[in-house]
């Protein structure tokens, strides 16, 4: 039996390959000394010479168990997620023959479209169509309707087992690749997805996609509790500046134009239907806007609904715009932003302008000012909240102009 066992400085490494490359020993110190400056370093290895379990081996060994600091790997795609998950388990498992077993809980994450073990739900190859599905049976006014009406609407048994008191979300320690926690999920009739991002806040290493920390879209959901302190590894780093430009980006073309004005013109008639019906909760929206976003009722998190697609530092603590604040006239103000984005789609050349210049076309064309854009994103989640709308798929479109409009209004620079 070969033990790949050494000191490096005064910490001991265990190595779960027969040897290790020099290459690899190299990485190990340069990764150390950046770690003990608690600085940032741009490391480059060939491919092929192991630099993930490198990586691992020193981070994780150089952290005490006991120590809230976590690791967050992220990685580009699925299957780079699964292998490092791979490389993780392989690590702790050697590490355990050595050192005995530890409290230690290493997961990952990637949409539901990979996770989602419902029976019908997980034929869905459509990650748009699988998230809508998945929150017709999830939504918290979907629940109280089954809890008040039994039989009247379906939910999710996994997802209801996970939010019952009797099991309260939990995982035993262990390293759970994505595979690992759909065959718990099923075992334990919980849903795999919720569960691993219930447990985030309690792993020590979370291994997930760039997008889960760059885009804020995602991260302001999924990664917004972590501490300051975390490790943070991009594997294949040279591909940030594209996460990042993609994330703050948007194509609009006619046919989503066309998408937006179909459920301009839907969301006007259930709001129509909701004001005869029950124009209390209309009312109730109004009261939530008029006293700002950060006090405006917050969604479970599985209703998440569509959102900001600002960063978090840069969205407004501040009551909405009285202009768009009823459902109504904020449905107008689409409909106008909307005619007015077709009209420059009619251009037979290429036009570049920067925001600040748009916004003042857009001022002078609409009368539409800058401010009441930089609410759209959050406004229009706020309504089909209100409205309890669960298939989102059917307002992809009309979402993508909403997180323009605030993106835009937004960042001028």
């Amino acid at each position: 039996l070969i033990i790949m066992k050494f000191k490096l400085d005064e910490l001991t490494i265990y190595f779960p390959y027969d040897y290790i490359y020099p290459e690899q020993y190299s990485y190990m110190c340069d990764l150390k000394r950046a770690l003990d400056a608690k600085g940032h370093a741009l490391l480059e290895m060939p491919s092929g010479t192991g630099k993930t379990i490198t990586l691992l081996s020193l981070i994780i060994f150089a952290q005490p168990l006991s120590s809230t600091r976590k690791l967050i790997y992220c990685s580009r795609t699925v299957p780079e997620i699964e292998k490092a998950l791979a490389e993780l388990k392989r690590l702790m498992a050697y590490r355990e023959k050595f050192v005995g077993k530890e409290h230690f809980l290493g997961l990952g994450l990637t949409s539901r479209r990979n996770l989602c073990i419902h029976p019908t739900v997980k034929k869905e190859t459509t990650g748009i169509i699988v998230d809508a599905n998945c929150r017709s049976l999830t939504a918290s006014w979907v629940r109280e309707k089954a809890l008040a009406e039994p039989g009247s609407v379906e939910t999710c048994e996994f997802f209801e087992r996970l939010e019952s008191e009797e099991t309260h979300g939990s995982i035993p320690a262990g390293i759970y690749t994505l595979e690992d926690l759909k065959e718990f999920g099923n075992n334990n009739v919980l849903c795999p997805y919720f569960l691993a991002r219930r447990m985030l806040a309690a792993a020590n290493v979370i291994i997930y996609s760039y997008h889960y920390l760059l885009d804020p879209k995602v991260a302001e959901m999924v990664s917004r509790e972590f501490s300051r302190d975390c490790i943070v590894v991009f594997d294949e780093a040279h591909n940030i500046d594209n996460v990042c430009t993609e994330a703050l980006s948007i194509d609009i073309s006619k046919p989503l134009l066309d998408a937006s004005a179909r459920s301009i013109t839907d969301l006007s008639n259930k709001i129509n239907g909701l004001r005869e019906s029950s124009s209390e909760k209309l009312k109730e929206e109004y009261r939530r806007l008029v006293e700002g976003l950060q006090v405006a009722q917050e969604a479970r998190y599985s209703d998440e609904i569509m959102a900001n697609p600002a960063l978090p530092d840069d969205i407004l603590n501040e009551a909405v715009p009285g202009n768009i604040r009823r459902a109504e006239h904020f449905i107008a103000f689409l409909r106008r932003f909307v005619e007015y984005l077709k009209t420059r789609m009619r251009v037979m050349h290429v036009v570049a302008e920067n925001p600040t210049s748009f916004l003042q076309h857009v001022r002078e064309a609409t009368f539409i000012e800058k401010k009441p854009l930089r609410f759209c994103a959050e406004r229009l989640a706020s309504l089909i909240r209100t409205l309890e709308l669960s298939n989102l798929s059917d307002y992809w479109a009309l979402a993508k102009v909403a997180s323009f409009a605030t993106l835009v209004a937004t960042y001028q620079k």
